[in-house]
């Protein structure tokens, strides 16, 4: 799975010593599930009542650190949660606060100060002049809290020099006073963060991916995504291939997905005889192909399970939807919009193109005729080539795996998400909505 394989990349720049938290605000069970499967047990959250409604989903020994912004009203509910670390702790108040709560549950609540080091007046914190007269209180009238260390955010900057500024100050701040835990270092500036010196980094979308708001237009591959189509176009594929002499297996088919029939047949045709097929030679293996998946489907080979759900509400909250097929079979194309219910805004076939998947010209050409910006779009592919063309046209790509490739190769190619059906995207749709 998608969150498991960036794990595995994330894991390979930490060292031992440094304890990861992922930042599992905002991501739904199944997520974190799956991370906690993958071996994670440090989890953080942002929102008291979005933890409320997690734990008890979720295995029992996760370590649960709160890391968001904490008012002092939510305390007694925080505290009754029994969090492992609370990070944000940015004033003596809030400290008072967690003392208090801590002390009627009958238990020594850890915590992190967070140091205002960032050059930026929308961050939080205590100044650093402000910990050691903050330490000495909480040794001498606060009971019920262990400070473990300290947690800060870098600026907001693309200056790498002023990131390790921010780092470099907190480290020696924390050193100051012996400290155990320094948090610091994110998705985007965690391997500096570990160069100078945290041993606790929080990374989110790295991990989970980013968040994504609701598109305004959603580029749906055509076979394996409206139509299930695919097990017919293996076969097919593989008896006409065959046929002129080409030894083609079905997981062949799976693994060109996306190509141009063309494409397909003249890689193929030059990698076993090493010279171009000629047009007629194409024509006449395509010819065949069709044929046998029309005996075999009749024509129509019925629709994904779900798939009709998902455009529907898309369409009921005014997204366009659009199919970007390699296809260049008539039947199939011409029967999408009564097939279902003409929600399709326009299509983009193999007709349209010069170039088809894994080159970006055919997400490029939807893209452009919908008139909205990159970041506004999202596309659905089922087929690792189709991934490629998708992110190679820079578009946010969920992939939807109804063949029998593993999710790791959809991975490879930069999926931002994976789902198993079509149930599962539009559950997270929803989410966006």
């Amino acid at each position: 799975m998608l969150i498991t394989y960036n794990l595995n990349k994330v894991r390979a720049h930490i060292p031992a010593g440094v304890t990861l938290v992922c930042v599992s605000k905002f991501q739904p069970v199944e997520a974190i599930r799956e991370a906690y499967e993958a071996g994670e047990r440090h989890f953080g959250e942002s929102r008291v009542q979005e933890l409320k409604a997690k734990i008890p989903q979720l295995p029992s020994d996760i370590h649960w650190h709160f890391i968001g912004h904490l008012q002092t009203n939510k305390v007694r509910d925080l505290i009754k949660l029994r969090p492992y670390l609370i990070h944000s702790v940015d004033s003596q108040k809030l400290l008072e606060a967690i003392n208090d709560e801590a002390a009627k549950t009958g238990i020594i609540q850890d915590v992190l100060l967070e140091v205002h080091v960032a050059r930026e007046e929308t961050k939080t914190g205590l100044l650093p002049d402000q910990i050691g007269g903050i330490l000495d209180l909480c040794r001498d009238k606060m009971q019920h809290i262990r400070i473990c260390g300290l947690m800060c955010m870098a600026t907001n900057t693309d200056d790498e020099a002023e990131i390790r500024r921010c780092f470099t100050e907190t480290r020696e701040l924390l050193s100051s006073f012996g400290g155990a835990v320094l948090s610091m270092g994110m998705s985007e500036d965690y391997p500096i963060a570990i160069e100078c010196g945290a041993n606790m980094v929080r990374i989110g979308s790295s991990i989970f991916g980013e968040r994504k708001k609701m598109p305004k237009a959603v580029f749906f591959d055509q076979d394996g995504i409206l139509y299930n189509s695919m097990p017919y176009h293996a076969e097919s594929w593989a008896y006409a291939m065959t046929k002129h002499g080409l030894p083609y297996t079905p997981e062949e088919c799976y693994r060109n997905e996306g190509r141009t029939s063309t494409g397909v047949i003249k890689e193929y045709f030059q990698r076993i005889y090493g010279k171009e097929a000629t047009p007629e030679i194409i024509q006449a293996i395509y010819a065949d192909k069709t044929e046998h998946f029309n005996e075999m489907t009749g024509g129509f080979p019925g629709t994904i399970p779900g798939v009709s759900d998902v455009l529907h509400f898309l369409y009921d909250h005014g997204v366009q939807c659009w199919v970007v097929t390699g296809s260049g079979q008539h039947n199939l194309i011409d029967a999408l919009n009564e097939t279902f219910d003409h929600v399709f805004t326009g299509i983009i076939s193999s007709f349209d193109v010069l170039h088809g998947k894994p080159d970006p010209e055919p997400y490029l050409k939807a893209w452009s005729r919908s008139g909205f910006k990159k970041e506004e779009c999202m596309v659905v592919e089922n087929a690792p080539l189709g991934v490629r063309a998708a992110k190679a046209a820079e578009l946010f790509t969920c992939a939807v795996n109804t063949g029998p490739l593993p999710d790791s190769d959809l991975a490879a190619e930069g999926a931002d998400r994976i789902f198993p059906d079509m149930y599962a995207l539009l559950e997270w749709l929803k989410s966006l909505a």
